[in-house]
């Protein structure tokens, strides 16, 4: 199974084959819609690390802690050219639409995003903070399901 970090370093290879800045902020958001919507439809995380719910919404505290260096700038990532492999075929085909439908936002966006859906706020209000996988696929499913 890939790591968030795996998802991180993807995602950073192709933002630099496009010429596209993330920043640590945005990376957190752009990883946690990757996992909810994976939830929505495999039924399955794509990753097992934990997603909490921070004052600027979802953070994945192990990834956190490797680009926090970068603070508000963009993260510079090299390419090592094999980041596809932690991947099977079909996680890749559906990281290609993710990464298309969510890179146009910009990280305000995405805190603004999250910050008005029930995952993070009901985590937001325990003491572990924790957004379960639980209440991402119930939420974003009914989403799904209102929106067609």
């Amino acid at each position: 199974m890939p790591t968030a970090q795996d998802v991180a370093n993807m995602l950073l290879s192709w933002a630099n084959r496009d010429g596209d800045l993330i920043t640590n902020l945005k990376l957190q958001k752009l990883v946690y819609y990757i996992q909810a919507w994976h939830l929505v439809h495999f039924k399955k995380p794509l990753f097992n690390d934990v997603i909490e719910a921070w004052d600027l919404g979802p953070v994945i505290p192990t990834l956190y802690r490797c680009f926090k260096k970068f603070r508000y700038s963009a993260i510079k990532y090299t390419n090592t050219g094999n980041e596809q492999d932690a991947f099977t075929k079909k996680q890749l085909e559906y990281l290609v639409i993710a990464y298309d439908t969510f890179i146009k936002y910009s990280a305000h966006e995405l805190v603004n995003m999250s910050h008005n859906e029930t995952p993070w706020k009901i985590a937001f209000e325990k003491t572990d903070k924790i957004i379960s996988h639980k209440s991402m696929k119930d939420y974003y499913s009914k989403l799904l399901t209102q929106n067609g």
